[in-house]
């Protein structure tokens, strides 16, 4: 197969409708699933309409959680999409790995954010499924596959008429019945998945998919194992039949799932050390024993209520008094009735039926209660006889003794042993041992070889397979410490059978440690010391070798933007990016006193500052090489590793979670007073002929507290420079290529209009470039 632009590598996957190859597409080197219809359908204008449409539906549609499309086209016969390349496998996959109830979690929370988007935007999935959801490799869940989406205005329908959409152990009651659905369907099809990432099997199981639609129908919500009782409410929201009693958007979903992870929902969390048959019979006798007791308290109730209406007299003997409660009364009482006689023999008559009926209702229920007691009571002698329960020494030794008795009657101890297999070694015959019996005073050598007899061979039971001890020791000391690919809770010293175990240790206000072990043939003690989280907007210096302080730093959050603009062919396409770690930035440009320093130490010429002042004012002058070193020295001085920031890092820093074309908002003209910049800031440093540097924070700071982001002196990053985003990795890491012969500039400076200095504005230069409007500010690692 060709198709012009792209280099084909492999098949990854084949459907009824389409093939999905990984391709190279040629333009930016990029990887790429090229997702092709198959030939045969481009003749019906169904599957035309859902492949345009998939492609029409994703390109407005921007989330980390939802795939992204680069190209759309027609080849010959072909029609083709390239979208992202998922190397992460599907749910699937992971599944089949194993899955912690943690990820678990975060996958169903991304997805969710992903359908809150979608639906916010009016689009409907409507085949959520496993196969649907892929993962990037940074482990990100991503939702896929939009070919049966659509609006929400006309998502009830296939094209055929009567025919559904969706996928039957993933559809929604509403869609099973074909009628019109909204985004409830996808949350009810969300909640299929999570049952199966949990318990690794559907909901709803039968041989036809009829059977299965009527499931989801009529069915009750399942139950799921004892492990995981904490997530069933959730499960049951996601899961109701009917879709106001649902979650009624994705975010709702969030955070149901943000309060069962925080400190009060986290300890609800059942985990049991017991085998799986011990597990069900712990359980079957936990339903038994709510049931027979709610049972119990209702037959109580009304057996009292019949014993409080029972009455006396010599007369009539013992009956029953009816319980008569006049509730209103309208309009005019008539005059009293003549053959009262008569009425009052009725009434005692049907009276006496009454009586009659509520004894039989009486004796039923007392019988009912009876056998409900017996089964109570059967219940707790087998749980007595078989396991050690909570307060067992208390019991009175007659009631121990008398349900043992009731254990042996219900299920009798076989008082044969069961004849147990001979096992040799190397006869294949069991080998006959004579031993004499010892000889006594009167005992002749003929009567004591008489006395011989066979010795039987004991079989030796097997031996339990060996447990070594894991004792985790951290730092802090009450950190609390998990084994997330095992049900049994960690406790110190915990046995465990050789393997490999994922250990996760976490502590409020540190960072959360998470690693893999191997218990090979010995106890393992493993020491964790956790870092203390980086608290957002908090600054700081690192101290010098001799004694002085580095740049002043802002640690700024970990999180999620959108980069790039469509406003600038320079900064499209956007690009979803995650930074997943807190870092340091300094808080202003870099200034004379900081970089004189280094060169002072490294014997470099000093920078010229234009006679506009040195000390406070941003280093300008300097090149990307000489920033480069003046970053090398600093780690070398502080023992910190710093560096220059990414282009992800800047822009990510400078909009500090605004999307706005600068920090303070969507207008330029809103600049006066917040800026240094040529036209458009009213700034007091530049004039209608000259413009000149301003003193570090001269001006406001934004929300992440960095100044002159925008504006006084352009900034130097790490990136090679490429005039478009196209390459532009979504992890917040450089993009460095071969050749790399310019860097990328970003933020503006005195010289442009306040039109140059928005957020998304960026430029390149070669590494030796100087320029007396360029200077930089730097990055140090927090981890």
């Amino acid at each position: 197969m060709h198709i012009p632009g792209y280099r084909i590598i492999r098949k990854i996957n084949q459907g009824g409708m389409s093939t999905v190859y990984l391709a190279i597409q040629l333009s930016v080197g990029r990887e790429v699933a090229l997702k092709v219809m198959s030939p045969a359908l481009n003749g019906d204008p169904v599957f035309s309409e859902r492949f345009q449409r998939e492609a029409n539906i994703v390109g407005q549609l921007s989330h980390p959680n939802i795939v992204s499309i680069y190209d759309i086209g027609r080849y010959k016969n072909l029609n083709y999409i390239a979208m992202d390349y998922l190397a992460g496998g599907s749910i699937h996959e992971k599944m089949a790995s194993g899955l912690s109830t943690q990820e678990v979690l975060r996958i169903t929370r991304e997805i969710a954010g992903a359908l809150d988007h979608a639906h916010e935007k009016g689009y409907i999935h409507r085949d959520i499924k496993p196969e649907n959801i892929l993962f990037r490799e940074d482990n990100s869940a991503v939702l896929s596959d939009f070919g049966v989406a659509k609006t929400v205005s006309s998502a009830s329908r296939m094209t055929n008429a009567g025919t559904v959409v969706g996928t039957p152990h993933y559809m929604s009651p509403e869609q099973t019945r074909g009628k019109p659905v909204d985004g409830r369907a996808d949350i009810y099809s969300l909640g299929v998945v999570f049952y199966e990432m949990l318990t690794g099997q559907v909901p709803y199981q039968a041989d036809e998919a009829v059977a299965i639609a009527i499931k989801h129908l009529t069915a009750p919500i399942p139950k799921l194992p004892p492990q995981y009782q904490a997530y069933q409410k959730i499960l049951n929201q996601l899961l109701a039949k009917d879709p106001d009693n649902r979650f009624q958007r994705g975010r709702d979903v969030i955070a149901a799932i943000d309060a069962l992870e925080g400190p009060a929902g986290l300890g609800q969390t059942y985990f049991t050390t017991a085998d799986s048959t011990r597990v069900q019979l712990l359980s079957l006798f936990r339903a038994l024993l709510a049931t027979t007791l709610g049972a119990l308290r209702e037959q109580i109730r009304l057996a009292w209520q019949s014993l409080c209406s029972l009455r006396w007299t010599p007369r009539r003997g013992l009956y029953r008094h009816p319980q008569i409660r006049v509730t209103e009364i309208k309009g005019p009482l008539s005059p009293p009735q003549e053959h009262t006689t008569v009425i009052s023999t009725q009434v005692q008559q049907a009276a006496h039926y009454h009586s009659l009926w509520r004894g039989r209702r009486l004796v039923s229920r007392t019988l009912t209660l009876v056998i409900l007691l017996t089964v109570i009571w059967g219940a707790f002698s087998l749980a007595l006889n078989e396991w050690t329960l909570p307060g067992e020494r208390w019991l009175p030794d007659p009631v121990q003794s008398l349900a043992r008795r009731t254990a042996h009657l219900i299920a009798p101890t076989p008082t044969e042993p069961r004849p147990q297999p001979v096992r040799t070694t190397e006869i294949p015959t069991t080998p006959l041992v004579l031993r004499p019996e010892p000889e006594t005073e009167n005992q002749s050598s003929t009567e004591a070889l008489m006395g011989m007899r066979p010795e039987t061979p004991v079989e030796t039971p097997t031996a339990a397979p060996p447990r070594y001890e894991l004792r985790v020791t951290p730092e802090p000391e009450n950190a609390r410490v998990r084994i997330l690919n095992i049900p049994d809770r960690y406790y110190p010293g915990i046995p465990l059978l050789p393997g490999r175990y994922h250990i996760e240790t976490s502590y409020a206000g540190y960072d959360t440690d998470t690693r893999w072990i191997e218990v090979e043939d010995e106890a393992v003690t493993l020491p964790v010391s956790l870092r203390k989280t980086p608290v957002a907007g908090a600054t700081f210096y690192n101290e010098l070798r001799d004694g002085d302080r580095g740049p002043e730093m802002v640690i700024v959050p970990a999180g999620r933007f959108t980069m790039g603009s469509k406003l600038d062919s320079r900064s499209m396409p956007e690009r979803n990016v995650r930074i997943p770690r807190a870092f340091a930035i300094s808080r202003f440009e870099i200034t004379f006193a900081d970089y004189d320093k280094f060169a002072r130490a490294t014997d470099r010429p000093l920078p010229d500052d234009e006679r506009w002042g040195r000390d406070n004012r941003p280093v300008i002058n300097v090149s990307w090489n000489d920033a480069l070193a003046y970053v090398n020295w600093l780690s070398e001085s502080t023992g910190k590793r710093y560096r220059l920031p990414s282009e992800a890092e800047w822009e990510y820093a400078a909009r500090a979670g605004t999307q706005t074309t600068f920090w303070w908002g969507e207008a330029g003209a809103d600049a006066d007073g917040l800026a240094n910049c040529r036209r458009g800031c009213n700034s007091e440093y530049t004039g209608l002929f000259s413009s000149k540097s301003a003193p570090v924070g001269s001006y406001p700071a934004n929300a992440f507290g960095l100044h002159s982001v925008a504006g006084n002196a352009a900034e130097w990053t790490q990136d090679c420079y490429r005039n478009h985003l196209l390459e532009m990795p979504q992890n917040g890491t450089p993009l460095i290529t071969e050749n790399c012969t310019e860097r990328t500039i970003r933020g503006g400076s005195f010289e442009d209009s306040v039109g140059n200095i928005a957020t998304h504005v960026r430029r390149g230069a070669p590494t030796d470039y100087r320029e007396s409007n360029l200077g930089f500010r730097v990055v140090v690692e927090l981890y």
